[in-house]
């Protein structure tokens, strides 16, 4: 135990007491800023922590991608209506046919026909036709139930044979595994065959090829897990399946045989998707898997 001695002396009054307050105010105001500082650094680490996490996530997975060609497109004259011949048959000038090329009108347009893809020619629009084509040796065969009128001319566009080049990409999308739902509003895509290099845009408006121009690219959908909402929002949730069309002809890319391509889905937030590929030396079907 300390000795207190009788000549020792401590400091007391007023003037102390201001002093010992003043040092508790102080370390008071030091607390209050370190804590602030603490929790706005601690805020902005779990800032960053979700931003990071969202990149990380976030993102797609290209299923497949299909390259398509051009139907080479050819039209001609299968008869003449005279008022009274109800069967019209013709050998067509370039063979085989492409199944699902076929397109006759008469000269008027209230008849069309196309082909079913099995050899069929099926009313679009009209009565009172029928009909079948041969694929492989080019005939074609037209009944009418009422004869056509004279100087009705009957007409046939078809494809024989398929373009040199790859016209059009059909690319299968799903999400990353743990990827938060992505809209499709905010997406980009880049494409390249090495000469050519075009970010694309998405055209809501756009299901088909023939939608398509250079800057834009299509999606349809292709399955569409619950929550549905691809109809109301072109938000792509996980389980969905997606199709991105592009119309590579109006890009700009010559795709012909052993050309390098790129492609790169680029979401707002995540991990943008790469995928290059080198297109087969020989193209000889319509529809080709290139990835």
């Amino acid at each position: 135990m300390k000795r207190i001695y009788l000549k020792e002396k401590g400091e007391f009054g007023i003037g102390t007491l201001i002093l010992f307050i003043a040092m508790i105010i102080v370390a008071a105001v030091a607390a209050t800023v370190i804590i602030q500082t603490a929790y706005v650094l601690q805020q902005q680490a779990e800032e960053t922590g979700n931003i990071a996490r969202q990149d990380v996530s976030t993102g797609f997975k290209i299923i497949t991608i299909q390259g398509i060609r051009d139907d080479l497109m050819y039209t001609e004259t299968i008869g003449t209506g005279d008022g009274s011949t109800t069967t019209f048959t013709k050998v067509l000038a370039h063979r085989p046919i492409n199944p699902g090329s076929i397109t006759i009108t008469n000269s008027t347009g209230d008849i069309v026909l196309r082909d079913n893809g099995i050899g069929e020619l099926v009313l679009v629009n009209g009565t009172g036709v029928s009909g079948w084509v041969g694929y492989d040796n080019g005939t074609v065969s037209l009944t009418f139930t009422t004869a056509p009128p004279t100087g009705d001319k009957i007409n046939i566009t078809y494809g024989s044979g398929y373009g040199r080049v790859i016209a059009y990409l059909d690319i299968k999308v799903g999400l990353m595994a743990g990827s938060p739902p992505i809209s499709m509003d905010s997406v980009l895509v880049e494409v390249s065959d090495g000469y050519t290099d075009k970010t694309l845009s998405y055209n809501a408006s756009a299901t088909n090829f023939s939608d398509l121009d250079g800057s834009h690219f299509g999606v349809e959908i292709a399955r569409d897990m619950p929550p549905s909402n691809w109809e109301r929002d072109r938000v792509i949730t996980a389980g969905d399946i997606i199709r991105i069309y592009i119309n590579t002809s109006a890009v700009g890319l010559y795709l012909e045989p052993q050309t390098h391509v790129m492609v790169k889905l680029i979401p707002k937030h995540g991990v943008p998707n790469l995928v290059e590929f080198t297109t087969p030396s020989t193209y000889t079907t319509k529809y080709m898997e290139l990835w």
